[in-house]
């Protein structure tokens, strides 16, 4: 009986591993952002630093399902031993037509939202491009759904328990116009999207500590103008950026900061453009003392009056490398800042196994 079981066992081990793909992934991010002028919203200084994120796992099911594990670190330029100090990369990911649910920890690269400056700002991106949590996406002819968790902070005696709640939805709206006599196709679109940040207590905290609670939405409108004949495109989008924000146990701690949000994105080739502009209270109420935690959003909208002007250039663009160079510019009432960047992105990846 024992020899039955074990042959049973042992069959059922190679039947699976015969079904299986070795799948590995290694992508790389580099960036060098600096600025000058007017800090009054942002301290200015330079970021640098290629990151690397390798990945090894196996899926199954006709690549249905994968699980992954791997590193994501940063080497930042000028400092020695920065790639030792990163974050490890471990997730199932359940992949179909139209859904797809991933679970771990994992790249932010993933999601489908846009998740704009006012979200998720250059430095997060740049600092915190790791999910721990969940994410949900169900895709479709006219658009998207997605909604994730990523637990951000774990509660003990110095760190606050953390967590972001965020959605982003794209729905578009009547038909598609493709005639064949016109070189354009147009389309209308409604969405959301935003986050809800819960900021709690540490252990054994003290009445100077507070439960924050920060949620950012903003629903907007957009047309979009693509040409059938050329890679150039126009998107233009318009809505609202409305924040409740609290400082639980405080008599004036709750706001609701609202304004106007417009944007243009314009692509030609090798080209874009993006303008965002934004008018109205100002966001992030309790200031640059919780940048970073509390607050994820570019520190410019704490501002009443807004400008960011994105201006870039593709100059390697192929089936594993995409990089730009370009100039950022941010205008407030307060005077002008601007960015010198460049970005890179490598996406290499392969597998073995049953095809």
């Amino acid at each position: 009986m024992r020899k039955l079981l074990l042959f049973l066992l042992l069959s059922s081990v190679a039947l699976f591993a015969a079904a299986q793909k070795l799948e590995w992934r290694l992508g790389a991010e580099g960036f060098f952002d600096n600025g000058e002028g007017d800090d009054t919203y942002r301290t200015t200084m330079t970021y640098s630093g290629l990151r690397a994120t390798p990945e090894i796992g196996l899926s199954w099911g006709e690549g249905k399902h994968s699980l992954m594990g791997g590193y994501s670190g940063l080497l930042e330029f000028g400092k020695k031993h920065g790639y030792a100090d990163g974050t490890p990369i471990l997730y199932y990911n359940y992949k179909t037509i139209p859904l797809t649910f991933t679970f771990g920890s994992f790249q932010r690269d993933k999601l489908l939202g846009d998740y704009p400056s006012f979200l998720f700002s250059d430095t997060i991106r740049y600092y915190r491009p790791t999910i721990q949590g969940i994410a949900f996406q169900h895709q479709h002819s006219r658009g998207y759904f997605e909604a994730f968790l990523d637990w951000t902070g774990l509660r003990s005696d110095t760190e606050r328990e953390q967590f972001m709640v965020g959605l982003s939805v794209k729905h578009a709206i009547g038909k598609v116009n493709q005639d064949a006599f016109d070189k354009y196709a147009t389309r209308f679109y409604v969405g959301l999207e935003g986050y809800y940040y819960h900021y709690a207590l540490t252990w054994h905290a003290d009445d100077k500590q507070h439960i924050h609670d920060n949620l950012v939405g903003h629903p907007f409108v957009g047309y979009r103008l693509q040409s059938r004949v050329t890679d150039a495109a126009l998107d233009v989008r318009a809505g609202a950026l409305v924040s409740f924000d609290r400082e639980r146990g405080l008599d004036d701690g709750k706001r609701t900061p609202v304004g106007f949000l417009g944007e243009i994105n314009a692509n030609y080739k090798r080209f874009s453009f993006e303008e965002i502009i934004y008018a109205g209270n100002h966001q992030q109420p309790f200031g640059n003392r919780f940048f970073g935690e509390y607050y994820w959003g570019d520190t410019y909208y704490q501002a009443s009056a807004y400008s960011r002007t994105d201006i870039k250039y593709q100059f390697i663009v192929n089936e594993y490398v995409s990089a730009y160079a370009g100039a950022i510019f941010n205008v407030t009432k307060a005077g002008l800042n601007w960015h010198q960047v460049l970005t890179l992105q490598v996406n290499l990846g392969g597998s073995l196994g049953r095809k």
